[in-house]
């Protein structure tokens, strides 16, 4: 049997040095199923990288690889330039985080962390003790020393499994959905310590996730994968705000990027419910919820509660909105709102607006969701039902009729193979 990774016990906790990880062309078959196809990804030494994707996306073998659990049946994965193929996890100077803890039920958390270093390391037992004392002190659980995990909550848990990987001091850290099993608010309460715990840390790290609000707030970058596929890597801003392909836009985002087919030609993209400029060969477009901006007082002609037909009413509410007979100016999208009065268009039609054509579909509320401080609106169009969100003073019952705008520069377009096209 060969010898365990390097113990380094002169390291001090805050000074481990990452180690750079270059995926190159992984693919992993499992019979005629194909978990990863080609997935090409570096990973800069002591930066911390999120696998965000749902169930069956490959996150968690592209993680398996990673540990030495599995071998890719293509591709090499490389630890600064070096192959760790054929090498096994014990030297690979490599600790994990699984969800649902994997700790030693009949041990206490001190002997669960010291097991970690006397074995995986091959520290003697008083300096392994040592190390173990420190690292619960520095996660604040030193009082749960003696205690065995039935003996914890979730959290505390979580806690002492992390605790056992931090303090093996290892050059990477792979966490596989580490808080799947817990609460909403621990989950919020332990992301935010992990990642100050992993930042001061220095080490080189992986975080798969299915929760993307998780992904956004733990990773420098976000890798988003898809029936096996890399599908982007970037910031979170360049995830969000930039999404490579449909499934990336319709993935990220609470709620996700509204998405609608259409037919291309002659420079426009259509559908029932739209018509809108578009580049070459677009198959479909998208909004972010919080792109458009919802009227209240555009009404279209056929449209209950519009008042003398064609004619916008100001100061006059619309039936379900808010405060009956009450118009609410000043109120709507996250950038204040309108109330717009006047002769309505078509409804998907574009008018200008300040030089710029506009995207404007009209629908009738099918619920009204509170989310703090503001709200999503889910508004059923021609075109479909799409997300709005607005501002939380803005109280929308169903069968409401509303306006939604939004300009056409802040719509994204993509091909039939799903990656994004550039503006026209």
């Amino acid at each position: 049997m060969s010898a365990p990774a390097p113990a380094r016990p002169d390291l001090p906790l805050g000074m481990v040095t990452g180690v750079p990880i270059e995926f190159d062309r992984i693919g992993r078959s499992f019979g005629s199923v194909h978990a990863l196809h080609e997935v090409s990804l570096t990973v800069a030494a002591g930066e911390i990288v999120a696998l965000l994707g749902p169930s069956g996306s490959g996150k968690s073998t592209l993680l398996r690889i990673c540990a030495g659990l599995d071998e890719p049946t293509t591709g090499d994965v490389r630890f600064d330039g070096t192959s760790q193929l054929g090498l096994p996890p014990h030297r690979r100077d490599v600790s994990m985080v699984f969800q649902h803890f994997a700790l030693y039920p009949h041990k206490s958390a001190l002997d669960n962390l010291t097991l970690a270093l006397r074995h995986g390391r091959g520290l003697p037992k008083a300096a392994a003790v040592a190390r173990a004392r420190e690292t619960l002190a520095m996660l604040g659980i030193a009082e749960l020393a003696g205690r065995r995990p039935p003996q914890m909550s979730g959290g505390q848990r979580q806690r002492v499994a992390i605790g056992r990987a931090l303090a093996t001091r290892a050059r990477v850290i792979l966490l596989d959905e580490p808080m799947s099993g817990l609460d909403a608010q621990l989950r919020v309460e332990l992301r935010v310590e992990i990642v100050g715990l992993l930042r001061s840390l220095g080490t080189t790290a992986l975080f798969v996730t299915h929760d993307q609000a998780e992904a956004m707030a733990v990773g420098d970058r976000v890798a988003v994968l898809g029936e096996g596929r890399l599908q982007q890597i970037g910031t979170p801003d360049e995830i969000y705000d930039r999404p490579a392909t449909r499934f990336v836009a319709a993935f990220v985002g609470s709620p996700p990027m509204n998405v609608w087919d259409g037919h291309w030609h002659d420079g426009r993209l259509r559908a029932d419910g739209f018509d809108v400029p578009a580049p070459a060969g677009a198959a479909a477009f998208g909004v972010r919820p919080e792109h458009l901006t919802l009227d209240l007082g555009a009404l279209d002609v056929d449209s209950p509660g519009a008042g003398t037909p064609g004619v916008g009413t100001p100061g006059v509410g619309t039936p379900g909105v808010g405060t009956p007979g009450v118009g609410t100016p000043g109120v709507g999208g996250l950038d204040g709102g309108s109330l717009d009065v006047g002769v309505p268009e078509q409804p998907g039609s574009l008018r200008g607006v300040g030089g710029s054509e506009q995207l404007r579909l009209s629908g009738e509320v099918v619920v009204s969701e509170r989310l703090g401080a503001e709200r999503t609106v889910h508004v059923r169009t021609r075109a479909g039902v799409l997300a709005v969100r607005v501002n939380a003073a803005l109280a929308l019952t169903p069968g409401a009729f509303v306006v939604l705008r939004a300009p056409t520069s802040a719509l994204t377009y993509f091909a039939p193979d799903g990656d994004r096209l550039d503006h026209p």
